[in-house]
């Protein structure tokens, strides 16, 4: 062999081998592509999902420069992320003047200090690790300042380091679209893709640079999608997107739904059918149809019943948009899903505590201007008063002179009078001023007992059934005029209460009366007087009910009002609930009032037995079931519901006692089919020591709904289940709640 020969079999052997080194290098680059490619589509995706949010938030770093600054905060600040994103100057979007931000303070781990900036407005966060709440007013938000609720927490990376915190802030809309500066980088990183790519094949050496290259560039990008996903798991909402196909198929759900809800994301992205059936029942048909109307809008909002983990359903916010893809081939959905049941719950709260305090609001009201118009009448009604005897002396005296002249003098005739009509007319006229002079001074006087908040006279302290025998001495023998009986359930060595005996006397004495007038003539009338001490309450809690005609709904929001009366062709004045609910107040207590038409009316007075300190009650509704599930229901759709959990070993003396201590429950609503015990044998008890008291029965057993052979007790309202809530609430609402 020749040594030509050799060396071309060598360069042939060598040349073989370089091909199929380019023939690797071109596939790895092929896999690199795709790869590089998967990545900017996840990337994308989680960019569109942060920067759709409606929640503003911004993002900074462990220098206090600001990272991100997303678009729903450039709408809420009028401020433009380039303008400060690189910058410390967050604060301009909030204050006047430069000073720390939430944020700043936990990455400057300064979290003590949140205390001195926040005082009285922060706690930490029950949903996060490492976050804070806070609520504030930021007067230089928009024309007329605006209120914010604001997160801020602590971000790590995979390794547990710090490296930056967010803070987000609710109720806005919109969310920062990715940053330019991100959209700038990976279009000079496609360019220089192509740039390398067409190098490569020119040489070896710089294809394997490259490829080096291009590993950093993909652990740099993969840090950067790493970023984001843990900006988007620190977020207090649940973010998902979902297809557009008709189907809307979820396709990704962030993780935080497992702390929210209790379900891994999986649930939602392997079932289509899974985020739909766990919506309420009452819900769910309103909320399909709204999610194929709303496809027309770019932007929707509703809110739902959605059923956790626990079988328990929690109100969720869910807001979402349309996003479309930048090559403008595809569109979803992105949204947020966010737990709103406790502002639910604060809110139904706020409207009963608002109805309490316009009552209040317009009794004293009423004070002030009863007490103007007493003092402007007693002037005048003085002068009457005082000149009526006046008046009744000189007619005395001209009546003598008259009798000892001509009675039969022709002017009598010719004004058509006499002598006897002139006399007894000026004696009924003069006697008719008297008694109105003395009416209109009770009223008066009334009027001021309304009006007045005497503290001059020195309180003491004393027994409330002290006083209660001390009214009965006083209006006993009116009252059993129409009461055959009087039952008096008073507890031995009841506390003291502070204040004025005989106030409280007068209290007393005008709600026996009320009893008494309210009890029909053909009627057994029965009054029965309860005073206990309820420990929870620090309080001595008189009832005075009877069996009366009752008082109707429309009539129960103003009997309290002054001269509201229904008595008024019997010279009832309007004024004795009036006053006693003047004299109530004054002593820090509660008066209220649970009446049903045509069966009677309760009555309770609370008293502190601690001075100074003010008693703040709400009606409540007692629900009492063996399924837990429901109960959490009941408890979810009514902001006063007292839930009982039906067990074995229940007794029905649980429950009375229950009521005892708890006077402010005005209904229950119960399962027929208990544990410990049968409803019916419960409602019978009920019935013996609560006649008053609204009973609805439920269950999904139509048999267990009949009342037992022989039984003449009803509950006021049956139902079948399954109902709606709304069937529930209607009935509530017709039955009438206890004016407390």
């Amino acid at each position: 062999m020749t040594v030509r020969s050799v060396s071309e079999k060598k360069r042939d052997r060598d040349i073989q081998l370089l091909q199929q080194q380019l023939q690797e290098l071109r596939q790895a680059q092929s896999k690199r592509k795709q790869a590089e490619e998967e990545l900017k589509e996840s990337e994308q995706r989680l960019k569109s999902v942060i920067d759709a949010s409606p929640i503003p938030a911004f993002v900074i770093g462990m220098d206090h420069k600001i990272i991100y600054w997303n678009k729903a905060l450039e709408e809420l600040t009028k401020i433009k992320a380039e303008s400060v994103i690189g910058t410390s100057q967050q604060w301009r979007a909030f204050y006047a003047k430069k000073r720390p931000c939430m944020a700043d303070l936990l990455v400057s781990r300064e979290k003590e200090k949140i205390s001195k900036w926040y005082t009285g407005k922060y706690a930490k966060s029950r949903l996060l690790e490492e976050a804070y709440e806070a609520i504030d007013f930021f007067p230089d938000l928009g024309r007329q300042g605006k209120w914010l609720r604001f997160t801020a927490a602590v971000i790590r990376n995979t390794a547990r380091e710090m490296i930056g915190a967010i803070e987000t802030l609710e109720d806005i809309t919109r969310r920062k679209k990715a940053k330019e500066a991100l959209l700038a980088a990976h279009k000079e990183l496609e360019e220089r893709v192509q740039a390398r790519t067409s190098e490569l094949a020119r040489t070896n050496e710089a294809l394997l640079a490259e490829l080096l290259e291009r590993r950093q560039t993909q652990k740099a990008l993969k840090q950067t999608t790493d970023h984001l996903s843990l900006l988007l798991e620190s977020l207090p909402i649940i973010s998902y997107t979902r297809k557009m196909d008709g189907t809307f198929s979820i396709t990704y759900v962030s993780n935080t739904i497992e702390e929210i809800a209790g379900y891994m994301p999986r649930c939602f992205i392997e079932d289509d059918h899974f985020w739909m059936e766990h919506i309420h029942p009452d819900d769910r048909e309103r909320i399909a149809a709204e999610l194929k109307i709303a496809m027309e809008k770019d932007t929707h909002h509703y809110t739902y019943r959605f059923r956790v983990m626990d079988d328990s359903y929690r109100w969720f916010s869910d807001y979402w948009r349309i996003a479309r893809h930048p090559s403008g081939t595809e569109s979803y959905i992105v949204g947020a899903w966010q737990d709103v049941t406790e502002d639910k719950r604060i809110r139904q709260e706020g409207e009963l505590r608002l109805q309490q305090m316009i009552q209040t609001h317009k009794l004293t009201a009423l004070g002030e201007v009863v007490a103007g118009v007493a003092h402007e009448i007693n002037n005048p009604v003085s002068f009457i008063a005082y000149n009526v005897p006046v008046l009744e002396e000189i007619w005395n005296m001209v009546e003598e002179i008259l009798s000892r002249s001509d009675v039969k003098h022709p002017d009598w005739g010719k004004r058509g009078l006499s002598y006897d009509e002139v006399r007894k007319n000026m004696q009924e006229i003069i006697q008719a001023f008297k008694i109105g002079a003395n009416r209109i001074s009770r009223v008066i006087t009334s009027l001021k007992e309304f009006s007045r908040s005497d503290e001059s006279v020195q309180k003491k302290r004393f027994s409330v059934s002290d006083v209660i025998a001390g009214a009965l001495i006083i209006v006993g023998a009116q009252i059993r005029r129409t009461v055959s009986t009087i039952n008096q359930e008073i507890e031995e060595r009841l506390p003291p209460v502070s204040g004025h005996f005989q106030k409280i006397e007068q209290v007393i004495a005008n709600l026996l009366i009320n009893a008494h007038q309210a009890i029909p003539a053909d009627r057994k009338g029965l009054i029965t007087i309860r005073c206990r001490y309820i420990g929870r309450l620090k309080a001595v809690v008189v009832d005075i009910e009877d069996n009366g005609k009752g008082i109707e709904r429309k009539n129960l929001n103003h009997i309290f009002d002054p001269f509201f009366t229904t008595r008024r062709e019997l010279d009832g004045t309007g004024l004795g609930l009036s006053i006693s609910y003047g004299l109530v107040k004054e002593h820090q207590g509660i008066i209220s009032v649970l009446s049903r038409p045509g069966r009677g009316s309760r009555f309770s007075v609370y008293l502190p037995t601690e001075g100074g300190r003010s008693l703040n009650l709400c009606p409540a509704l007692l629900c009492i079931d063996h399924n837990v599930k429901y109960l959490k229901e009941l408890k979810a759709n009514f902001v006063d519901a007292v839930i009982w959990r039906s067990e074995p070993q229940d007794k029905m003396e649980d429950i009375l006692n229950f009521l005892a201590e708890n006077p402010e429950v005005d209904m229950i609503a119960s399962e027929v089919r208990l544990k410990g015990f049968d409803g019916w044998e419960l409602l019978e008890k009920i019935r013996a020591k609560h006649p008053l008291l609204p009973v609805i029965f439920y269950s999904a057993d139509r048999r267990a709904l009949k009342p037992p052979a022989g039984s003449g007790i009803q509950p006021d309202y049956v139902l079948h289940k399954p109902f709606h809530i709304e069937k529930l609430q209607k009935v509530i609402h017709d039955l009438g709640r206890q004016q407390l």
